[in-house]
């Protein structure tokens, strides 16, 4: 455990050491950089061809686990700009999905999205409540983008007989792009 808390701390003392801002010249002479990088949303805009890939695991009374790895269908997910927000996307998709994030110089940031299901079905009653977290997503290469986001969330399900049992949802989600148009 010591290794581990010296070699986080050796990590951060670098981090913090190692990220001056350097100063170059370019032709104003005071040799200060009067130039700023700008983010640009321009390479994430247009449509993509999608997949989704599921690692997650329902733990239900904290003695069962079910693992769900499966390929969601692929589907067409389409980011404009979101008019309102200055270097501000909106993601969308046909199956439903609708993130909004921002664009700096490190990449896109999507805002954590919050999923709430209510099942009432055959006389059981559940409800879901998942949370994705999103990395910060690096511009498209040749088309492409791919990450992967953390989920984590909780499942309450009422039965007939047995009464309320309770779930935790973790995992990811990663998601690739096959085709971009």
């Amino acid at each position: 455990m010591k290794k581990i808390l010296f070699a986080m701390m050796t990590v951060a003392a670098l981090l913090v050491c190692g990220c001056d801002k350097e100063e170059y010249n370019n032709n104003n002479g005071n040799g200060t950089n009067t130039e700023e990088r700008q983010p640009d949303i321009t390479p994430y805009l247009g449509k993509y061809l999608m997949t989704r890939t599921t690692d997650l695991t329902i733990t239900v009374q904290n003695m069962f686990n079910f693992p769900i790895d499966r390929d969601l269908d692929v589907e067409v997910v389409t980011v404009a700009k979101d008019p309102n927000v200055e270097y501000g996307i909106i993601m969308t998709s046909n199956d439903g999905m609708y993130l909004k994030g921002t664009v700096d110089t490190l990449g896109l940031h999507l805002q954590n999205d919050t999923i709430h299901l209510a099942i009432d079905t055959l006389g059981i009653d559940a409800s879901v409540l998942v949370t994705m977290t999103h990395p910060i997503i690096s511009a498209p290469v040749d088309g492409e983008m791919n990450w992967t986001s953390t989920a984590a969330g909780t499942a309450t399900v009422a039965l007939p007989i047995l009464g309320d049992l309770t779930a935790t949802i973790t995992g990811n989600m990663k998601y690739r792009t096959v085709v971009s148009k």
